[in-house]
C-alpha cells in the first residue's frame, strides 16, 4: 500500500513549500517521504534535466517507490513536472482531478477504460500513486501531473476506420517509432518552464540504446538530450500484466537484480548501471525496489472478461 500521500500530505500541508520554503522545512518534508536511499544524489544530478525511470508494469512496489521519490524531490521547492505513460487523451481528466475536492471520483469516472486495462499501467497501485501525487500538489507542492503516451506521424484519413487500416498495414518498427517520437516530443515540449521533469515509463522506452527486437528504432530516452535514465531492478515475485497463457493477469517476475543492489535504494554512475550483457550503455543507474507483488486493475474489464 502506498502510504505517503494519505499518511503525510496533511502533515506536510502545514509547511510552506513555495518560494519562501526554508531549508530546514524542506529537509523535514523530504525526510517524511521515506524516499529510496540515495535519492538526493540522483535528484541533484537530475536537477534541470529529465529523469526517466524505466519500470516493469503491474507491481505494487514500483509506483510506491516512484511516489516517495517525487515526494522528496518536490519538497525541495521549485516546479516539478511528472509525466506518466498513460494515454495523452486523459490530459483533461488528470488536470481536473488534480484540483478536485474528490480526485478519486474524477479519476475513476473519467478514466474507466484505463483503470480496467490489463497491461499494468492501469493497476490499483498506479491509481493510488496518482492520488498520492495529487495529495502532494494539494498540500502545497508546485507539482504538475500529465499523461504523455501519444504517437506522431499520423496521415490524413477520411475516417477512423481508414486510419486504423493504415496503421495495421504499417511495419511494427514504424508504428513503434511513431510512439517513441510522440512521447519524446511530449517530454521536450512539456518540460519547458519546470525545474525538473520526472518520467515513469516502461523500461524499454527508457533505454538509451537500441534493442534487438526493435532494430533501427530510436527509443524515447535516446531522443531526449541530456536525459538521465534509471532501470528499475527487482528481486522477483509477481506482476500483473496482460500475458499470453495467463487467465488472471498475474505473471511470475524473475529477479533482474543481478548486481544485488539493496532494496529501496537508487544511484547513478558507471558502477551502478545494470550489469546485463549489452546493457551497460542503455541506462545511467538504477532504482531497486526489492521483491515485487502483482497489483491488479481497480476496475473489472469493460467487457466483463476475467
Amino acid at each position: 500500500m502506498i502510504c505517503i500521500g494519505r499518511c503525510t500530505a496533511a502533515a506536510l500541508a502545514s509547511l510552506t513549500l513555495g518560494a519562501c520554503t526554508t531549508q530546514p522545512d524542506a529537509d523535514r518534508a523530504a525526510a517524511a517521504c521515506n524516499a529510496p536511499a540515495g535519492w538526493a544524489g540522483v535528484a541533484a544530478a537530475a536537477e534541470g534535466k529529465v529523469l526517466i525511470i524505466g519500470e516493469t508494469h503491474g507491481t505494487n512496489e514500483i509506483p510506491d517507490a516512484f511516489a516517495r521519490y517525487v515526494c522528496a524531490v518536490s519538497a525541495q521547492g521549485g516546479k516539478t513536472l511528472v509525466l506518466l505513460e498513460y494515454p495523452a487523451t486523459f490530459a483533461d481528466a488528470i488536470s481536473d482531478a488534480s484540483d478536485a475536492a474528490d480526485p478519486h471520483a474524477v479519476l475513476v469516472s473519467r478514466m474507466q477504460d484505463h483503470w480496467s486495462s490489463r497491461d499494468g499501467r492501469g493497476s490499483a497501485a498506479m491509481l493510488e500513486m496518482v492520488e498520492t501525487l495529487i495529495d502532494l500538489r494539494q498540500s502545497g507542492r508546485d507539482l504538475t501531473i500529465e499523461p504523455m503516451d501519444q504517437m506522431t506521424g499520423w496521415p490524413e484519413a477520411d475516417s477512423p476506420e481508414a486510419l486504423s487500416a493504415w496503421l495495421v498495414a504499417q511495419p511494427p518498427a514504424r508504428v513503434q517509432q511513431m510512439r517513441e517520437d510522440g512521447m519524446a516530443a511530449k517530454i521536450r515540449d512539456a518540460s519547458e518552464g519546470f525545474d525538473r521533469t520526472i518520467v515513469l515509463v516502461g523500461n524499454i522506452h527508457a533505454r538509451k540504446a537500441e534493442i534487438d527486437m526493435l532494430p533501427g528504432v530510436r527509443l524515447m530516452a535516446m531522443l531526449i538530450p541530456d536525459a538521465i535514465s534509471l532501470f528499475v531492478t527487482d528481486d522477483g515475485g509477481t506482476v500483473w500484466i496482460s500475458a499470453r497463457g495467463s487467465s488472471t493477469g498475474v505473471s511470475t517476475q524473475y529477479s533482474s537484480n543481478t548486481t544485488r543492489r539493496p532494496a529501496n535504494s537508487m544511484a547513478l554512475g558507471p558502477d551502478d548501471m545494470p550489469a546485463y550483457p549489452g546493457d551497460l550503455p542503455a541506462y545511467d543507474g538504477y532504482l531497486s525496489v526489492g521483491a515485487v507483488t502483482a497489483s491488479p486493475p481497480p476496475l473489472p474489464p469493460a467487457d466483463g472478461a476475467h
